[in-house]
């Protein structure tokens, strides 16, 4: 049965961080340029602030970054008095800028190298509860992935067990064939193993120590993405 090799995307292939802050530093510039003021108003802060109040009303929308996102931009949008014939369409506009900016990732080292050692042996994919387009020509990755299930589009996300098993349907094997490797402890080692996966945690650089509250440990776990062919290995052998 076919081996399937799942990644994360952020803080696995790149740090996230610098890429959202970024992110939003153009949208202040695309909402100021066309509305002064906005971000006097509706700053960072009151975004958080509205995602908070949008959660509570809206539960199921936990793990949907994008619809999130873009509920905010239609409040905001709102308060500001902009006809409400007009909310919805600019912020799909505002939405659609800020995914061009979301892919701006600076890669981790070895990244393109990995992967396509990796795609000589085994069948690749992405699980993400991100909103990174691993197809889009800036990321430059979708040579080597089969398929990308991500969490905004699927109606479901990590630790869920439903994401595992719809990537194993779509690459017509099982759970229990694929490899999963991540960073975060609860949404990846454990949402993977949930799903009857092995599990790589990727800690960069050794930086975290598995704390003892966490769930199961991983099946291995890798500092640098170059350790990841032979954590593969081992986990088959």
């Amino acid at each position: 049965m076919t081996v399937l090799v799942t990644f994360d995307l952020d803080n696995t292939l790149w740090d996230v961080e610098p890429v959202i802050v970024r992110a939003e530093y153009a949208m202040e510039s695309w909402f100021e340029e066309r509305f002064p003021g906005f971000y006097d108003q509706f700053d960072f802060a009151w975004q958080q602030e509205e995602k908070a109040r949008l959660l509570a009303r809206s539960p199921d929308l936990t793990g949907n970054l994008t619809a999130i996102r873009l509920g905010v931009y239609q409040q905001a949008l709102k308060q500001f008095q902009l006809p409400s014939e007009e909310c919805e369409m600019v912020a799909k506009a505002a939405l659609a800028h800020f995914a061009e900016w979301r892919q701006r990732v600076d890669l981790f080292p070895h990244v393109a190298e990995v992967l396509e050692e990796l795609y000589r042996d085994y069948s690749l994919a992405v699980i993400t509860n991100g909103n990174a387009d691993v197809y889009h020509p800036y990321i430059g990755l979708g040579g080597y992935f089969d398929f990308a299930l991500r969490a905004d589009q699927q109606g479901v996300a990590k630790p869920d067990p439903e994401l595992f098993k719809m990537a194993a349907e779509q690459g017509k094997t099982s759970t229990t064939q694929i490899i999963h490797i991540g960073d975060h402890p609860h949404d990846d080692v454990y949402g993977a193993a949930n799903a009857g996966a092995k599990t790589i945690w990727f800690n960069r650089h050794g930086a975290r120590r598995w704390q003892d509250g966490w769930s199961q440990p991983a099946d291995a776990e890798v500092y640098s993405l170059l350790e990841l062919p032979a954590a593969i290995r081992s986990l088959l052998s």
